[in-house]
């Protein structure tokens, strides 16, 4: 049986992976559109007169625009991250399968080396806490590219 689910798990986790950065790297790309539009906005605003009709408004709707668009990037590195975790299960249970034979006899020992070795490869305090059943901490605002 495992030698029928393990690779469709393994299959599920690859597609999984291969979406999430496909739909990042559009996101990435619309973004980079817009803020080169949002450039050339900050641009036309400064040619403008200061006390041009609406000048002042346009301003400072341009600079929430930028900050907002800033703050889109940053909310993208979610890609990287489940494109990492998912990684991680899909070399794990790879490995799985190919040590699943010799694993009847397994003590509880190897099952923690099985595990400790699974913990060590994580990169986020995230899924380290997930692993240990603990409630996980909600997400800083700064940027983390891996």
């Amino acid at each position: 049986m495992t030698e029928a689910v393990v690779p469709v798990w393994t299959r599920q986790l690859a597609a999984i992976q291969h979406t999430v950065q496909g739909g990042t790297v559009e996101l990435l790309t619309s973004v980079a559109s817009i803020l080169g539009l949002q450039d050339q906005l900050s641009a036309e605003l400064k040619n403008l007169p200061p006390d041009a009709p609406f000048a002042q408004a346009l301003k400072q709707l341009n600079d929430e625009f930028q900050q907002q668009c800033e703050h889109a990037l940053m909310a993208l590195q979610f890609g990287d991250r489940v494109v990492q975790m998912v990684d991680i299960l899909y070399q794990d249970t790879e490995r799985f399968a190919l040590e699943l034979p010799g694993m009847q006899d397994a003590s509880p020992a190897e099952a923690e080396a099985w595990l400790n070795a699974l913990e060590s490869r994580y990169t986020t305090d995230e899924q380290r806490q997930f692993h240990r059943g603990e409630e996980a901490k909600p997400p800083q605002d700064n940027v983390e590219f891996f």
